[in-house]
């Protein structure tokens, strides 16, 4: 006859923190129960005020390999939005920078000025649920409702930041634009008053000639 098993506080314990984490096959597998004894240990458990269940929520999420984090949908490059939006910005930032070096440095000094005093505005993180109480099965489903919420309101607030870098550069190129427009229309002026000077110094040698 089969001895019955001694459950220990540490038996109870383990079966608590990895119900719920993957299919009870598995659970039952990596503990070494059966199915009956897996049964007895929830209804324990579960006798003693623990929230425990041996459902399994299956993962909805993905991990991008860029940021690690758990994501919603990858892109057709296989990275998340936040990460294609921040390497969007990135981009953006880095011309912004190489149009800041053709200012003059009064126009630097007024354009890093003013926009300093731009923010993007960021809506409020999103909080992560409760879990106190919830059992595996709740506690993943919110936490994989977690990750989607700050994935969504990462790329909300990236975009923000995108549009106005974008506003930004496009101020700065139009300002760069207008410098190279005056420089050439100095530059035009230089070679036309160099081309009159000229004319006149050969016509008084032609005068010198006939005299």
């Amino acid at each position: 006859m089969t001895k019955p098993r001694v459950w220990t506080t540490g038996d109870l314990k383990r079966v608590a923190e990895l119900a719920g984490t993957m299919p009870e096959r598995e659970l039952r597998r990596r503990l070494k129960l059966s199915r009956n004894q897996l049964k007895y240990a929830v209804n324990r458990l579960r006798s003693l005020g623990v929230a425990v269940t041996t459902r399994y929520y299956e993962p909805q999420l993905e991990t991008c390999p860029v940021c690690g984090c758990r994501r919603a949908t990858l892109g057709k490059d296989g990275i998340c939005e936040p990460c294609r939006l921040k390497r969007q910005l990135e981009e953006i930032e880095w011309r912004v920078s190489e149009l800041m070096a053709r200012l003059t440095p009064e126009q630097r000094a007024v354009y890093e000025k003013s926009e300093a005093q731009r923010e993007s505005r960021a809506d409020p993180m999103p909080k992560p649920r409760p879990t106190d109480g919830l059992d595996g099965y709740e506690r993943a489903k919110a936490s994989e409702e977690h990750d989607a919420a700050m994935e969504a309101w990462a790329a909300a607030y990236l975009k923000r930041r995108v549009k106005a870098a974008q506003k930004r550069k496009e101020r700065i190129q139009e300002k760069v634009n207008e410098n190279d427009r005056r420089r050439n229309v100095r530059q035009e002026g230089r070679e036309e008053a160099g081309g009159g000077h000229q004319g006149e110094g050969a016509r008084h040698e032609g005068h010198r000639r006939g005299a």
